[in-house]
């Protein structure tokens, strides 16, 4: 088919460029300038509803998808309480007895035991005007409780609990007229009663210091048990003389009586007031710490007079043994700043310190470290050592107990500085172990028996330490080492509380070749940071945790589950949930939680006082979520590990016993391997020499008078004739 083409036309495409560019003011392309810009100032209201519009929707969807989340999750099962002791409902404090027998309750006039299995009150001791806010009880003796309380106003005081009756013993901080009043804001005792530390405010002077007193346990347990056998021996008098009174009236006639006349006073019984109030012994002071001096200059007009302040250097690690001035400190200041003029302003503000520092202290017993009373059989098992560390000061202090020291003027025995300011500290039951965590995130273990430091373990960066809990060493795994048939160190888990709410888990084996693990992430809100996090006594399997929504949660202590939620009833509230009320007893079996009344107003009163709250009690046994956790049975693990020449040969011994059952079938094995290591060593003997025949002689015409043949000892010239 022909095709004809015209002659002489170019064809030119339209160009790219000179298309017409679209208007953004064009109504077609954008519906929204259908309608015509609004004159001001409405523009500008449009333009603000449109911007509060846009972030409301953002609110409403995040809270929507919260709500999503929240819906999706696996809710912990909830169990509400058993039983309500309403007659407690003032209780401001709690704390259950070592060994879970009884819980001590703090009321507004006094104290109050109470029977944990029971709930029975067992016994009373009421003060006027004493309102006690923290309680803590120790075991002394046989059923028989040191227990230490402070006040509203400040006073601490010493009770010991036993034979079901309180015994007063004496207020630390007694006011004296024309005194000052001193405060005491912590109050704490060794594990079984032998020292107590208190740490003094002076509010007029905002003076900081701690006393440590020697308790005379023994002379008390002594003294406690006199008086109560002597308390039984009337009342069994008192008992026959009631027995034979009456059976004489038994046998006598009854007088008539009118209806009008009052019946007879029964007699009454003043055996168990003031008639056997025993004198106990009084306690003596230890020591009295100071915090340490700022790190300022040496304030002497010489070098001379400077180096006679500087003390012998016998303790050193607390940074004020030196010899430099406040000018020269000063001037060092001047040139730093100077060269560093245009980064000074992104240094961290240093934060300005409170005028009443808080002191943490521990009382530990003898080790390596300070070995003071370790060769001593009487000191076994006593704290011999406390060590102390202050509010934003970057080195613990460790000080003997059983020096003399002269007008109180103690020198610590060991430092230990550190780089970052301490923020935690915790110590194992023992005192074996002791971690210290700082507020870079650091964590350091000290083997305190061995004298050595296990490691150092960074849990996060920039992240502050709150808190340290040893847990029992029963739930670690103990592993043997490759050699030794006995254990030579202990394992045991570490809890770890950080500022941000996140809850880290450590080992504390041998070299720490575990790293911290993650049990509870970081919290996003507020309410959801713990305010309490304990372990439960006897089941070191299970945590309890507070929020401070004031939700109480029971926790698994090695993943960080909740596995329940013991919840009070609709009308009551947790009281205080960041400072919670709560106990456990009966070894972990009960836990006692104190609620206030939602509709309880402050200006009731009167008759209406125990209507504020209530003790609530709930059967932890009875959960079933922790059924398998009751069942479980562990076997106690010491923490501190002393095997003796006696026991290593013993324990030697025992494994090559058990391996002789091994030795013949390795003997058998080894003959024979014999005899293909004798044919491979033949073979290598026979390649040798065939390898030194076929040798190439070599002659040296400049070396004479040799007596040996090449490639013999006497080739060299050293073994010439």
């Amino acid at each position: 088919m022909p095709v004809y083409i015209r002659k002489n036309v170019n064809f030119t495409p339209p160009s790219i460029d000179k298309f017409p560019l679209e208007d953004d003011e064009d109504y077609i392309t954008d519906p929204d300038q259908l309608v015509d810009r609004l004159p001001q100032p409405y523009r500008m209201i449009d333009k603000v509803l449109k911007l509060w519009y846009d972030e409301v929707w953002e609110i409403i969807e995040k809270r929507e998808n919260e709500r999503l989340e929240e819906s999706r999750k696996i809710r912990p099962p909830q169990y509400e309480c058993s039983t309500q002791m309403k007659s407690h409902g003032r209780a401001c404090c709690v704390c259950d007895s070592v060994d879970g027998r009884y819980i001590f309750i703090g009321l507004p006039r006094g104290l109050a035991a109470v029977d944990v299995l029971t709930q029975e009150k067992m016994a009373t001791w009421e003060e006027d005007s004493v309102d006690i806010h923290y309680i803590k009880a120790y075991l002394i003796g046989v059923q028989v409780y040191l227990i230490v309380t402070i006040d509203d106003m400040g006073f601490a005081r010493l009770l010991i609990f036993g034979g079901d009756k309180f015994y007063f013993v004496k207020i630390l901080n007694e006011f004296q007229e024309g005194g000052t009043k001193l405060n005491i804001s912590k109050c704490e005792a060794s594990r079984n009663g032998d020292y107590l530390g208190a740490v003094y405010e002076n509010p007029e002077t905002a003076e900081v210091w701690l006393e440590v007193y020697k308790l005379p346990r023994d002379a008390w347990l002594h003294e406690l048990e006199s008086v109560l056998a002597q308390t039984k021996k009337e009342e069994k008098t008192e008992e026959d003389q009631t027995t034979e009174t009456a059976a004489t009236t038994d046998q006598d006639a009854p007088t008539p009586q009118n209806e009008g006349d009052p019946p007879p006073a029964a007699p009454q019984d003043d055996s168990h007031g003031e008639k056997h109030v025993p004198k106990l012994s009084p306690t003596s002071v230890v020591m009295k710490l100071k915090p340490p001096p700022s790190m300022s200059g040496n304030t002497s007009s010489s070098v001379y007079s400077a180096c006679q302040k500087v003390d012998t250097g016998e303790v050193i690690g607390t940074g004020v043994n030196h010899i430099l001035t406040p000018s020269h400190k000063e001037m060092r200041k001047e040139v730093f700043a100077h060269l560093h003029d245009n980064l000074i302003d992104y240094l961290p503000k240093e934060d300005e310190l409170e005028s009443l520092e808080d002191v943490n202290f521990h009382f530990m017993t003898a080790g390596r470290l300070v070995p003071i009373g370790l060769e001593q059989q009487s000191q076994i098992g006593l704290p011999t050592t406390i060590a102390v560390w202050w509010k934003g000061s970057t080195h613990v202090m460790q000080y003997s107990l059983l020096k003399q020291h002269k007008d109180f003027e103690v020198k610590p025995d060991l430092v230990w500085p550190y780089t970052s300011p301490v923020t935690a500290s915790a110590v194992s039951d023992d005192t074996s172990l002791l971690a210290v965590g700082f507020e870079n995130g650091n964590l350091v273990l000290w083997d305190r028996y061995l004298g050595i430091q296990r490691g150092v373990v960074n849990i996060l960066d920039r992240v502050k330490i709150a808190q340290l809990t040893f847990l029992d060493p029963s739930i670690c795994p103990q592993n043997l080492d490759d050699y030794q048939p006995y254990r030579t160190k202990a394992s045991a888990y570490l809890l770890i509380l950080c500022d941000n709410g996140a809850l880290y888990v450590t080992m504390t084996g041998p070299g720490l070749e575990l790293d911290p693990i993650c049990i509870s992430p970081q919290v996003e809100k507020e309410n959801d940071i713990f305010t309490m996090v304990q372990p439960v006594p006897g089941i070191q399997d299970l945590l309890i945790t507070v929020l401070k929504s004031g939700k109480v949660q029971i926790r698994d202590s090695l993943q960080g589950t909740v596995l329940c939620e013991p919840i009070l009833p609709k009308s009551h509230e947790l009281m205080a949930p960041w400072d919670p009320v709560v106990a456990v007893g009966a070894m972990g079996q009960i836990l006692f939680l104190k609620g206030n009344n939602k509709d309880y107003g402050e200006d009731e009163g009167g008759d209406q006082a125990e209507c504020a709250g209530a003790l609530f009690v709930y059967q932890i046994r009875s959960f079933p979520s922790l059924d398998s956790y009751m069942s479980r049975k562990r076997d106690k693990v010491n923490q501190t590990v002393h095997a003796k020449i006696e026991n290593r040969i013993e324990a030697l011994m025992k494994e090559r016993i058990a391996q002789q059952g091994l030795r013949k079938s390795r003997m058998q094995e080894r003959w024979g391997n014999l005899k293909e290591e004798i044919w491979s060593i033949l073979q290598y003997r026979d390649h040798a020499e065939k390898k030194a025949d076929n040798r190439p002689e070599v002659h040296y015409k400049h070396v004479r008078n040799f007596s040996q043949t090449p490639g013999s000892m006497g080739w060299s010239p050293f073994f010439q004739k």
